[in-house]
């Protein structure tokens, strides 16, 4: 009896990663740059540039479809300061697109000056009730 196994897909290359996350991103990259990662395996990083940075690369990982084999999504990532990062594993190469966080970037809105209170010697915190009206009253009746 004969058994028959599906074929192996090949594995994509560094290349073809590259080209399909660029292809894939609404977004401008800046060259990209090789390392190695911690595991050992290659490490692709670019930078996302343009005014949409942060929401292409979340649409980016939203629309990602379903990972195979080691293969891991799209997660976007705020741990580092200032820099908001969508990192994925395809076919052994982890990628790494990163951009400034805009969000800090922004100027801190001002704080509200209130105005000063207006203090007179009049004013004494007190119910306007004068003496005259206190003393003019009958007296209570026991």
């Amino acid at each position: 009896m004969f058994t028959t196994t599906p074929p192996r897909l090949p594995q994509p290359t560094v290349e073809d990663v590259k080209r399909d996350a660029a292809a894939q991103l609404s977004a401008l990259l800046s060259p990209w740059e090789d390392g190695t990662a911690a595991d050992g395996s290659p490490l692709i990083t670019a930078r996302v540039i343009g005014a949409g940075a942060e929401q292409a690369m979340r649409d980016f990982a939203n629309s990602s479809g379903e990972a195979s084999g080691g293969d891991l999504r799209p997660q976007v990532d705020y741990s580092e300061p200032g820099v908001v990062a969508c990192s994925w594993r395809r076919g052994g190469v982890w990628v790494r697109l990163w951009a400034t966080d805009t969000a800090l970037a922004a100027p801190a809105p001002t704080p509200l000056v209130m105005p000063a209170k207006a203090t007179s010697a009049a004013l004494s915190g007190r119910l306007p009730f004068s003496t005259a009206l206190r003393n003019s009253r009958t007296p209570k009746e026991n």
